[in-house]
């Protein structure tokens, strides 16, 4: 759905993306960072509003940049991070407008906007201005105009800014209704990493304007991941326990188990050791890392 090659977007002299490779399929991926590292100009250059300065880039198969470009905003949704409603103007009347703007005829736009605010849990506040919405009622009326043109692919900007736990917790569960019911992809930009963990089914992580690590969310947890637990065949002898040094820190060792964080996290290196040492390994079991632990580690190595 989406793919970069060699991405590079700048603003002036100041480099925002630099080098980027990138290929994205379906489900939710969130996209991971600190302040700064580039997670807002991604989703700008994939609406159009940016032009890369080099390289290539192309979503649902239309190359970034090109004339082609203006033909993503009726086939993509955006919901920013910031707030741009009308205050004295109801939820139905900007949702159907912005449905408007995205390309659909007035009276489909109107019966959409129904259908949306209705899947958001709008519906009996349709006709009210927004003005005296709380911010979870604000949020998800920019989640209705993001879905009003039924879009099959989604960009979110920290969606859950500014809510309470509970308006966290339905914001969150409306992104995976969009996935699951909706059959809509999503980009999920945030900097909350238990947001992303419970919705993303893929992550990037980006560091001023690098690409860092992306992949599925259990294949970056084991790749990334550099403790594991050993079992041989046979008890290893005190030379070879000793030895085990070559691969990382001994952690612990239980009947004939050994915990070990590897030097490097590669799982063929056990292996390798192994067979050096005249060992027969029998089982390798990855432990999987916590999600603020592949940050960490694809940040900072």
């Amino acid at each position: 759905m989406i793919r970069f090659e060699q991405l590079e977007v700048r603003y002036g002299s100041r480099v925002a993306l630099q080098g980027v490779d990138l290929e994205l399929g379906p489900g939710v991926t969130g996209i991971l960072g600190p302040n700064g590292a580039g997670k807002s100009t991604l989703l700008k250059t994939l609406l159009g509003l940016l032009k890369p300065n080099a390289g290539q880039g192309w979503v649902l198969g239309i190359p970034l940049g090109s004339p082609e470009s203006v033909r993503l905003r009726e086939q993509v949704g955006y919901m920013p991070e910031y707030d741009a409603l009308v205050e004295d103007v109801s939820a139905f009347e900007q949702v159907a407008f912005w449905g408007e703007l995205s390309g659909m005829a007035a009276p489909q736009a109107r019966d959409r906007a129904h259908e949306v605010l209705h899947f958001v849990g709008l519906d009996e506040s349709r006709y009210r201005a927004v003005s005296g919405y709380s911010t979870g009622m604000r949020q998800r009326v920019k989640l209705a105009q993001a879905l009003v043109h039924s879009p099959g692919l989604l960009f979110l900007d920290e969606p859950t800014n500014g809510l309470d736990p509970d308006g966290r917790s339905r914001m969150l569960d409306l992104v995976l209704k969009v996935r699951d019911q909706l059959g809509a992809s999503v980009l999920l930009s945030s900097h909350l990493l238990e947001d992303v963990e419970r919705c993303a089914d893929h992550l990037v992580i980006l560091d001023q304007g690098c690409l860092k690590a992306s992949g599925s969310m259990n294949g970056l947890r084991s790749r990334l991941a550099r403790r594991c637990e050993l079992r041989f065949l046979d008890p290893l002898t005190p030379g070879q326990e000793a030895a085990l040094q070559e691969l990382g820190s001994l952690l612990a060792t239980r009947n004939g188990l050994y915990d070990l964080e590897l030097l490097e996290p590669d799982p063929v290196a056990p292996f390798r050791w192994a067979q050096a040492q005249g060992a027969v390994l029998v089982q390798l079991t990855p432990r999987h890392d916590r999600l603020d632990e592949v940050l960490l580690r694809a940040l900072h190595g």
